[in-house]
């Protein structure tokens, strides 16, 4: 990965949304999504004039004779994206840290190195982490995500494009059933009570904790002895539903380890943040395997590496 390559794809595909976005005022995150479009089927210049059209084919020119990794793409609409939302005043935090994207693939791949694997993200987003994931495999999965907002998915499609990296979107609610199939769901999972009629058992229970409620609706999705992977809050053990939610999984799946992400990953006076892994089988005087990361500096990460591969050997 060279940091040239993604600097320069960024500073290209800027330039050619702020061309548009000066040509025509469209809004940024539009121009961006047109930019995207112009890449990965035929230049729209409808309503540009001559001098942006050529300007954005000098840019599109260069694109096109450059190398890039996914990975140096994926980076890059990192910060594109981060700009674009500050045009339509988006939070800013709703791409998980690639820290933890890094972390969740190498579970991955630990578990299936060589597999040909289909993975569903349950609360796709901006598609980052299932990109990061796909990126940082040895082969190419099978990709799905689930995402309700419109905006989201728009952008998912865009990036995810670039990528080369093929990309199912269910264009629905996070709870609701998919035809998906698969070996591996994640996650980044949001904290709240859900309040919408779902034909779920731990809803019709009175459970109304939204992770609760994905990690019930997704196991239908997942293969006898695969796995769910899931960002999560500190207090996920201890909302209300706990115990229901517990016994709905004696017989369905096992929690085989939980990661306990550093305090610096979240804004100050935030709970935490940790990684949830359940295996879609039932395993017999099965102790749940606890990891508790310190920090993510560099000079640590060689022994992260070694912690999170030893975790994965003793699951």
């Amino acid at each position: 990965m060279n940091f040239e390559k993604i600097d320069l794809y960024y500073d290209l595909l800027d330039r050619a949304a702020m061309i548009i976005y000066e040509d025509i005022h469209l809004d940024y995150f539009e121009a961006l999504l047109r930019v995207s479009r112009d890449i990965n089927y035929n230049f729209d210049d409808t309503s540009l004039s001559e001098e942006a059209i050529k300007k954005l084919e000098e840019i599109y020119e260069v694109i096109a004779l450059e190398s890039f990794f996914n990975e140096e793409i994926r980076l890059a609409t990192e910060l594109l994206i981060i700009k674009a939302f500050k045009h339509i005043n988006f939070p800013l935090d709703l791409m998980t840290p690639d820290t933890i994207n890094y972390l969740v693939a190498m579970i991955i791949k630990t578990k299936y190195p060589n597999d040909d694997v289909a993975i569903l993200d349950t609360c796709l987003g901006t598609a980052n982490m299932l990109n990061a994931i796909s990126n940082n495999l040895d082969y190419e999965p099978h990709l799905a995500g689930i995402e309700k907002n419109e905006t989201m998915v728009k952008l998912a499609t865009a990036v995810s494009n670039l990528q080369s990296n093929v990309v199912n979107i269910y264009y629905q609610d996070a709870v609701k059933k998919v035809p998906f199939r698969g070996e591996v769901v994640v996650g980044d999972l949001e904290s709240y009570d859900y309040d919408a009629e779902v034909q779920l058992e731990l809803y019709q229970q009175g459970v109304r904790y939204f992770p609760y409620l994905v990690v019930e609706a997704r196991l239908e999705n997942i293969v006898d002895d695969g796995y769910f992977i899931y960002v999560i809050d500190n207090d996920f053990f201890s909302k209300q539903g706990n115990d229901a939610f517990r016994h709905f999984l004696l017989d369905k799946a096992t929690l085989i380890g939980l990661i306990v992400l550093p305090d610096s990953i979240v804004k100050e006076g935030h709970i935490g943040k940790s990684i949830l892994i359940g295996k879609k089988a039932v395993l017999e005087h099965y102790n749940m395997v606890v990891l508790r990361l310190e920090n993510f500096a560099k000079e640590n990460t060689e022994k992260l590496f070694i912690e999170i591969k030893d975790m994965m050997e003793q699951i």
